[in-house]
């Protein structure tokens, strides 16, 4: 940090430059990975500043620096699947710049696909589309799904209305448009449409579930982890839940395995007046501060190292 500085650089310069050194240190370490599945694993996710979750414009030329500056093909560009950055996500992947969009909750219910996941993968395929590179193999996406944050925030509204059918519901939201969103998933990447992308090379946008440790103690350790298993996905660990989950894993295909069951706990959560729109928007509002904040903090320790640093070296 300090050498950074002193070479001119300011706080936020030198943080991105760090930043990149060490996702070109980690895209390394995974490029055999890549390599041996064809890209299909070996990735590392790079996210732009969150201060642009709102700027489209923004948002595509720093995941286009950010890109030419790793120089990897391991990198994804995690960009938050905002209204905004929904839009930028095409114009990105056209450039043939694979995409983490992350953030992603359940919105409004249309018949009972979820709009702002269905928006995201359009994003992909409309840029796999717009995209002029013949062999499409080398472009690659992952939609990203908050789990356990999902039934905290619905849990609570459910105690709240508080009769024997609303509590009846706690623990099952999450699951449930997760289920639903891996059926939107199999319907999108069907179809002549998405075999024209294919014949290009092109691969599936894979969906991630994030937040899969379970908050309510009430729960089993593994519960999120044990109902979200499919093809096609990704599941992300804390090290307890991973740990847990080697020592009592369900080893099943779970995700589709009681489609017309999550869809019914989907209406009925509906029913019960709780808007599935306003609890989308609440959670993506919550995960965007605490991302602005990590990212904030992160620059005010620099800030704090390099004066420290400075004020030391100059007492010398």
């Amino acid at each position: 940090v300090s050498e950074l500085v002193g070479a001119g650089k300011d706080i936020e310069s030198a943080y991105w430059e760090l930043v990149v050194k060490d996702i070109q240190d980690t895209c390394k370490l995974l490029e055999p990975i890549y390599n041996e599945t064809d890209g299909e694993d070996g990735h590392v996710s790079l996210a732009v500043s969150p201060k642009l979750a709102n700027d489209t414009k923004g948002t595509i030329e720093a995941a286009k620096w950010l890109h030419n500056m790793v120089g990897s093909p391991c990198v994804y560009m995690k960009i938050p699947a905002t209204d905004e950055s929904i839009s930028s996500m095409k114009e990105v992947i056209s450039l043939g710049i694979s995409v983490n969009a992350t953030v992603i909750c359940v919105f409004e219910q249309l018949i009972f696909y979820l709009p702002k996941y269905e928006a995201v993968i359009d994003a992909y395929l409309d840029g796999l589309e717009s995209c002029g590179m013949t062999d499409l193999s080398k472009v690659s996406s992952a939609a990203a799904f908050y789990i356990s944050r999902m039934d905290v925030t619905l849990d609570k509204k459910l105690e709240q209305i508080g009769t024997t059918e609303a509590l009846d519901l706690k623990g099952k939201g999450a699951v449930a448009q997760a289920v639903l969103a891996y059926q939107l998933y199999q319907k999108k990447i069907s179809g002549p449409r998405w075999e024209r992308l294919e014949n290009r090379g092109a691969k599936k946008q894979r969906l991630m579930w994030a937040s899969t440790n379970v908050k309510n103690p009430s729960y089993p350790d593994t519960f999120y982890v044990n109902s979200v298993i499919g093809r096609d996905t990704i599941s992300t660990f804390l090290v307890q839940a991973l740990q847990a989950f080697m020592d009592h894993r369900i080893l099943s295909r779970t995700l589709d395995a009681k489609v017309s069951e999550a869809q019914d706990i989907y209406n009925a959560i509906e029913k019960l007046g709780i808007d599935w729109s306003s609890v989308g928007s609440e959670l993506e509002h919550e995960v965007l501060d605490s991302f602005t904040k990590s990212f904030d903090n992160v620059l005010e320790c620099m800030q704090k190292k390099a004066m420290n640093i400075y004020s030391f070296q100059k007492h010398v």
